[in-house]
């Protein structure tokens, strides 16, 4: 199956948010995983929800203070860029399906390594092969922020490569589907 064919299958499901699942994922780390996506999500309303998680997240501690701010400022840009531009209209490396003159969300093309991407917001993962990750030796708010990133939806946002030696295959609403080659 081709990028082409492969994308034209996607624009067949639902055009409203809906769960896919990436089977058998390798990661440059060698982990092995299965993942439960939401596929068609809508980026806007993920940082909406995200400002609103947290606002209303109550610090412990200065540090806990600062990531949140740090955090806060951040998703605002971002929101504000996205209303201005929205992701799947930037050019930014990447080009976007369409099919009937509907834009595919959740599917895009990397530019310069002509490989498929998918993504969306992660609700499941189950690891069939542990990876080998370096040593963590990021600092104490870079810490901190990860952690309160990871208590919203912005923190499940997750991007797949889509080829052969990284996905034994997807499926969704029905279809399985096999990476383009």
């Amino acid at each position: 199956m081709n990028k082409d064919s492969f994308v034209k299958e996607l624009s067949k499901i639902r055009c409203c948010a809906t769960f896919l699942t990436v089977s058998g994922y390798r990661n440059e780390y060698s982990e092995i995983a299965d993942y439960n996506i939401i596929f068609h999500m809508n980026y806007q309303n993920a940082l909406i929800k995200s400002i609103e998680v947290m606002k209303s997240y109550q610090a412990t501690n200065d540090l806990e203070l600062q990531a949140k701010q740090e955090l806060l400022k951040s998703f605002n840009c971002s929101l504000s860029k996205l209303l201005n531009n929205p992701i799947e209209l930037r050019d930014d490396g990447y080009t976007h399906f369409e099919v009937d003159g509907k834009i595919i969300k959740g599917a895009k093309l990397h530019l310069d390594s002509n490989t498929l991407h998918l993504y969306g917001l992660q609700v499941y993962k189950r690891i069939l092969i542990p990876g080998n990750y370096p040593p963590d030796n990021r600092k104490p708010l870079t810490l901190i922020k990860n952690n309160l990133k990871k208590l919203t939806p912005i923190g499940k946002f997750r991007q797949f490569k889509i080829c052969a030696d990284r996905v034994d295959h997807i499926s969704v609403e029905k279809l399985i589907l096999t990476p383009p080659v």
